[in-house]
């Protein structure tokens, strides 16, 4: 046993050495690593990033150049770890820390995919919600809302896969829900919505039918139009304002009073 550990002290002093090396050139690396970073633009790409409500809500700060750094820092250490294990012959363990160190690769490419579908699913959100906000199309933001966590979950599912995650399970049951939602929120929301979808629609086939100042009447009231948007139009009578939905331009007789 004593001659067993007098030879194992060469090995320990080793693998100490190794390990002190490897500590050292992965600070000095990653520090290098971290300081060209900061003077690339994906430190304020990140910013962008952290706008976006549903990074911004889960309290997580996303800075580029502290992440890979860090990665990296980690990653040398591993390959210290491994090769001090390896000069310690324990083979077991030499080989876990490879495994993990080779399924970095894979866990680096899915946040990526994850973070490309984030701004993806936010750009596209915002679009969404302008156009209908624009159109008067109601619910816009919940419309664009559904659209984000449509796209995130989808490329949540992506990047799952570029990890190496058996995704189908995940996916075929993602794609019932997605689909009985979809249903659901187009099903409820032609319900919920159909007198301001019907007003909507009345004010394209109508707009250039009533101009504001013209004299009108419309379900037995008279009045002069003073305001018009997407759903409905303002009445002055007298001393009173009425509110009138534009789908009565389409279900009523119309009368437009010549000046």
């Amino acid at each position: 046993m004593l001659a067993d550990s007098i030879e194992l002290i060469p090995k320990l002093v080793m693998a100490l050495v190794i390990l002190i090396i490897g500590w050292i050139l992965a600070k000095i690396i990653a520090g290098i690593v971290k300081k060209l970073l900061v003077k690339t633009p994906l430190d304020e790409l990140a910013a962008k990033l952290n706008d976006i409500d549903l990074v911004s809500k889960a309290n997580i700060k996303i800075v580029p150049s502290g992440i890979l750094s860090k990665i990296l820092y980690y990653t040398i250490l591993l390959f210290s770890v491994v090769a001090a294990a390896d000069a310690l012959s324990m083979e077991a363990i030499s080989n876990l820390l490879s495994d993990i160190i080779a399924f970095i690769p894979r866990l680096l490419v899915a946040g990526i995919v994850l973070l490309i579908g984030i701004f993806i699913a936010d750009f596209v959100k915002d679009i969404i919600t302008t156009v209908c906000q624009s159109l008067g199309i109601p619910s816009a933001k919940m419309i664009g809302g559904f659209v984000f966590w449509f796209i995130f979950l989808t490329s949540l599912v992506s990047a799952m896969g570029q990890a190496g995650i058996e995704t189908e399970f995940i996916m075929s049951n993602l794609s019932l829900l997605l689909g009985g939602g979809v249903f659901a929120f187009a099903l409820g929301y032609g319900i919920a919505s159909k007198d301001m979808m019907s007003n909507f629609l009345a004010s394209f086939y109508s707009k250039d039918k009533v101009k504001i100042g013209n004299k009108i009447t419309i379900g037995g009231v008279t009045g002069e139009v003073i305001d018009m948007d997407n759903n409905s139009m303002t009445l002055q009578t007298g001393t009173k304002r009425i509110f009138v939905p534009l789908k009565k331009l389409s279900s009523e007789n119309l009368e437009i009073h010549d000046e």
